[in-house]
């Protein structure tokens, strides 16, 4: 639902613009749905994407990290290994990490973590204010908490270990080829939320 509050209604009114004949009716939610069963023409999915017979593209990398406040690093110090979160407070986001976090270096090292903690979450947003307070950390997209990132108010946490599975995917059902309307809009999508995703990095680096 974030995602598509953020970052795809922005840029509906110049698809609109560019393609009058097309109506739109998004549902936002944070929910798997059933594309076939409930008649979908696509879906937006972000992170891993798990193994089905749905046909998926790439629109656009989104990479996710682990972060905390300083507050809660001052407190409970820092973790210097994936596996030693299961020491900590973790706030789960399980709409998009699930039950398991995912981590790897370039090293070729993995580690998969169960993580324990106060509190799951199915909204993003409401894991904000969560690490914001102090009350744990947890993993987000980058696009949420990229404000609190750069103001220093959430600090990257194991910096040399990949979360895995940071990108959105356009997920259509599968058979034959799709209705053009269809094709045209995870195109102009893969072009826009590239554009937008650029633009928040080069703000980053200055």
């Amino acid at each position: 639902m974030s995602f598509g509050v953020l970052q795809v209604a922005p840029v509906l009114p110049a698809f609109l613009d560019r393609y009058p004949e097309v109506s739109i009716d998004p549902h936002l939610s944070d929910a798997h749905v059933d594309l076939i069963g409930e008649g979908y023409d696509a879906a937006i999915h972000i992170a891993a994407l798990p193994d089905s017979s749905l046909v998926a593209r790439t629109l656009v990398a989104m990479p996710r990290y682990l972060v905390a406040s300083p507050d809660y690093l001052a407190k409970f110090g820092r973790p210097d290994h994936p596996l030693r979160l299961t020491e900590h407070r973790c706030i789960c986001y399980v709409s998009t990490v699930g039950d398991t976090w995912r981590f790897s270096r370039e090293q070729g090292d993995t580690a998969i973590v169960r993580p324990t903690g106060p509190l799951r979450v199915n909204n993003g947003d409401a894991v904000m204010p969560l690490l914001l307070g102090g009350s744990g950390l947890g993993i987000l997209p980058d696009f949420i908490m990229r404000g609190a990132l750069n103001d220093g108010r959430l600090e990257v946490v194991l910096p040399d270990w990949k979360v895995s599975g940071g990108a959105v995917h356009w997920v259509t059902p599968p058979g034959g080829r799709r209705p053009k309307r269809v094709e045209v809009l995870g195109d102009f999508l893969a072009e826009k939320l590239s554009a937008r995703r650029s633009k928040r990095l080069d703000r980053s680096r200055r």
